[in-house]
């Protein structure tokens, strides 16, 4: 694992993180991590598919990770105006530098959570600069849900700041997807993310991860997910790029596999070459549950990227 930093369009400093220890390598993968983590939390899967042939290069998005600086109160906070904008040109950036390190590999993009938001919206604007797409733990939103908390979040930040934390949003959003592990006397809040203890305790002992988001964080990403789901921006996505969906059947985040395939099934309609794979006893973070469970991920994920090559 490597780490390193590069500059964005508007002098941004974003932190990267590349896993090349690979003898022969087939292919790369962008790797687009969720909301209130960071790419290092997937060390172990990077590493596998170096074993398998594949290097790994990712980001911490702004707001996330070492790109956020927490003494400026920037965990959680994009930018005071179209953060989530920004994060997915940032991507293009990325992408841009893995093209001129690695010219002569193909290029693939996988996106979990949030991340799988963000890349269902490159998809949109750079689809063809990808061969290939993973969309992990995604979800589909109503459109009166997310123009509600578009203004519900606007109005906090026009009175309040624009990096504060409208709380109510985030026990509406985060704090419930945990309803379900609420009545257990030992719940830490996270249990809905995945069924690891070990994974859990490094997560609420990370102080780079776990934070809430801001006023204007929320706004961004509602209004990126409000963009994604309209048909006549997915179906922008190139018609010829291969999308594998993925996620636990207890994952909240995409109603247990209710909200999964109805997201798969827009793009099939439409005549997009999907596959889905939803994982029965897996919950949100798929390839951060015990060591039998995501090993089954991760190979599910190297036949994918295998059979774009």
């Amino acid at each position: 694992m490597k780490e390193f930093k590069l500059t964005m369009r508007d002098n941004k400093i974003i932190h990267m993180t590349t896993w090349d220890d690979v003898k022969k390598p087939v292919g790369v993968l962008q790797l687009v991590h969720g909301s209130c983590e960071e790419a290092s939390r997937y060390d172990e899967f990077a590493k596998f598919l170096n074993k398998n042939g594949f290097i790994v290069v990712a980001d911490d998005h702004r707001g996330h990770g070492h790109t956020a600086n927490i003494e400026e109160n920037e965990l959680g906070w994009f930018a005071d105006e179209n953060g989530w904008e920004m994060i997915i040109d940032d991507l293009k950036e990325v992408n841009d530098y893995i093209k001129k390190t690695y010219p002569s590999l193909p290029v693939s993009i996988f996106g979990h959570s949030m991340g799988s938001f963000m890349v269902r919206h490159y998809l949109i604007k750079f689809g063809n600069t990808v061969n290939a797409a993973i969309i992990c733990g995604t979800a589909e939103h109503s459109a009166i849900s997310l123009k509600l908390g578009i203004l519900l979040a606007s109005k906090y930040q026009k009175k309040h700041g624009a990096k504060e934390v409208p709380e109510k949003i985030w026990k509406l959003s985060y704090k419930a997807l945990n309803k379900r592990y609420s009545k257990d006397p030992n719940e830490t809040g996270f249990e809905w993310m995945n069924d690891n203890p070990e994974e859990i305790e490094k997560f609420i002992n990370n102080p780079r991860v776990g934070q809430k988001f801001s006023s204007s964080a929320f706004k961004d990403m509602f209004t990126g997910l409000l963009f994604i789901r309209k048909k006549s921006n997915y179906t922008k996505t190139p018609k010829n790029l291969p999308l594998f969906f993925i996620a636990g059947l207890d994952d909240p985040v995409g109603q247990y596999g209710k909200s999964v395939y109805k997201v798969r099934n827009k793009y099939k309609k439409s005549k997009y070459k999907t596959a889905l794979k939803l994982y029965p006893k897996l919950r949100h973070e798929i390839l951060l549950e015990k060591e039998e469970y995501r090993q089954i991920v991760s190979e599910d994920i190297l036949k994918f990227l295998n059979s774009s090559l």
